[in-house]
């Protein structure tokens, strides 16, 4: 099993965080709502298994990197742009 930097976890840079979830989020983008939710969590619970972090402390650390002290980081809010102009919402 690969060993995960909890540093790198944790200081992870946000332009490069937000353009690998823009990469998923164009590979999910033709599939009906309730595909892409399930298939985005999948991804995730598979990630954290398979390299030993609990899935809530992966979470922890990507909800402290998508916000700052003054609310979502800039290339997050460009995502939910994305999201409401290119993600299937039926």
């Amino acid at each position: 099993m690969p060993r995960l930097d909890r540093d790198a976890l944790n200081n992870a840079n946000p332009k490069a965080v937000a353009m690998a979830t823009l990469q998923t989020l164009m590979g999910l983008e033709n599939h009906p709502a309730h595909i892409q939710v399930m298939a985005a969590a999948a991804v995730f619970l598979s990630l954290a298994d398979h390299l030993g972090i609990p899935a809530q402390e992966a979470f922890t650390a990507t909800t402290n990197l998508i916000n700052d002290t003054e609310g979502k980081r800039t290339e997050f809010r460009a995502l939910d742009a994305y999201m409401k102009g290119e993600i299937f919402h039926g």
